[in-house]
């Protein structure tokens, strides 16, 4: 094939091993992973792979992707394009992102073309969509249910699986049974079975256990439960999410039309959860899409144009303290005590901000609940404005002995605690509220809030009882 690159394509050698080894602990993975890298460094890559093929693939995945790029590679000569779909089959979806990451897209599609293209399907759903869908446009053998991969990547579409199980109400469990032998490996990754309404929609669901414990001559009926919640295959992976969250749920059927088209498996409804999850922490530290061994390139687009932003605010921190040039002339000290004042605000405000998004992306921010948390964090603002500007105001006295200053900023304190909590609640309250994803900019906003408002306080303050301080 023409898009094969010497020193890139895996050859037929190291073969997966016949069953899956158990789990073992992170910091076991970490002392495998330095002798691994050990024995490639004196051009040993066979005893290399004699280690790891002792392992569960998710933990080989994880080793390989932390490993040196040239590491990486020299293993994966070694490798058989069966052993890298196997690692990927049975990865979970985050680690399989970052090992499908490390092999690049040439590589990855010279490796599955290599395999039964029902294990490339497989392997592909373990992708984000995509990147799933850019390896299946450069593969040679057509993938039978590429319109998986042809969804929109943020939808329930994109995250479901079309093997399941669905049957009419009175079937009989040996009927179920056949169809769920049916699906061969399949079957494992289901947690629900389905009965359909006379339109062909799911409305009740049997659970694997209650299927295996089951009576023969039982009807489906008669064991199933009540289903909670479906899905149209448009659904945002988001909502998704958020419905495992609030419902528990382990799996969820997809359906278009009046037609049961997929079900959403439990490792889907993870990855998506933590997918998303991830997506809010980053945004909240204005660093979205980023990983911690991405490429360069991505992390300077990031987070540059956030700290170019966050260099036009502090300004305005700058031009608060300007204002009070004669202040600080009159009484140098206080300087000292402007990073304390802002920073402490800094602190509360993010540790509320980080709280209501979080919130907010669990959908746990309903009706009146929103007010009410508002006022909470203010209260507590000022609890911890208290006891912070109590304790600073005994510093100022015990390092300075000037009771005016150590007044000054225990109010100063006081306040900036309570703007902190006030908004550090509100920001994102108020984004949400104009329709602005509250994880994208509501750091910057907050630290700036803090900032200014605790020089402003400060130097407000001292300036105002400069006669009690020098």
């Amino acid at each position: 094939m023409s898009r094969q690159e010497p020193g890139t394509e895996p050859i037929a050698g190291a073969q997966p091993p016949t069953e899956l080894a158990p789990a073992i602990p992170l910091e076991e993975v970490g002392r495998i992973a330095e002798r691994v890298q050990e024995l490639i460094a004196a051009g040993n890559e066979a005893a290399a792979w004699q280690r790891l093929r002792q392992l569960h693939p998710a933990d080989v995945g994880l080793i390989l992707a932390g490993l040196p790029r040239a590491s990486s590679e020299a293993l994966l000569q070694i490798m058989s394009p069966q052993t890298v779909t196997w690692m990927l089959q049975h990865m979970n979806p985050v680690e399989a992102s970052r090992l499908g990451a490390r092999l690049g897209l040439q590589t990855l599609s010279f490796v599955l073309d290599q395999v039964h293209p029902r294990h490339a399907l497989s392997a592909l759903q373990r992708l984000p969509i995509r990147q799933a869908q850019e390896v299946a446009e450069q593969l040679d053998q057509p993938i039978a249910d590429s319109e998986l991969l042809s969804q929109d990547p943020n939808t329930a579409g994109a995250l479901m699986s079309d093997r399941f199980v669905a049957v009419n109400a009175d079937a009989g469990i040996p009927e179920l049974r056949a169809n769920l032998a049916e699906l061969q490996e399949d079957r494992n990754r289901l947690t629900f079975l389905y009965l359909l309404d006379a339109q062909g929609l799911p409305e009740a669901q049997i659970s694997m256990v209650d299927l295996a414990l089951a009576d023969a001559d039982a009807t489906a009926s008669s064991i199933a439960s009540p289903l909670t919640a479906m899905v149209s295959v448009d659904t945002s992976a988001q909502e998704c999410a958020r419905l495992r969250r609030h419902y528990n749920l382990t799996q969820l059927p997809v359906v278009e039309g009046n037609t049961l088209i997929g079900v959403v498996l439990p490792d889907a409804l993870l990855g998506v959860t933590v997918e998303e999850d991830t997506r809010q922490m980053l945004q909240v530290a204005n660093v979205p899409g980023e990983r911690a061994d991405g490429p360069m390139a991505l992390s300077i687009r990031t987070r540059l144009p956030w700290l170019t932003i966050n260099l036009a605010t502090t300004f305005l921190a700058a031009a608060t303290i300007s204002l009070f040039e004669s202040t600080l002339t009159q009484l140098v000290v206080l300087a000292a005590f402007l990073p304390v004042v802002a920073g402490q605000g800094g602190i509360g405000g993010t540790q509320t901000l980080t709280l209501i998004v979080r919130a907010i992306a669990l959908g746990e921010l309903v009706g009146i609940r929103a007010k009410r948390l508002l006022v909470r964090e203010a209260t507590l603002g000022v609890v911890h404005g208290i006891w912070l500007g109590l304790l600073v105001a005994v510093i100022a006295i015990v390092w300075q002995g000037n009771y005016g200053l150590a007044l000054v900023l225990g109010f100063a304190m006081l306040g900036n605690m309570l703007v902190a909590g006030t908004v550090g609640a509100g920001v994102p309250l108020l984004m949400r509220r104009v329709g602005i994803d509250p994880a994208v900019a509501s750091a910057v906003v907050v630290t700036t809030f803090t900032d200014v408002f605790g020089f402003l306080l400060f130097l407000g303050i001292a300036q105002a009882a400069i006669s009690l301080l020098v």
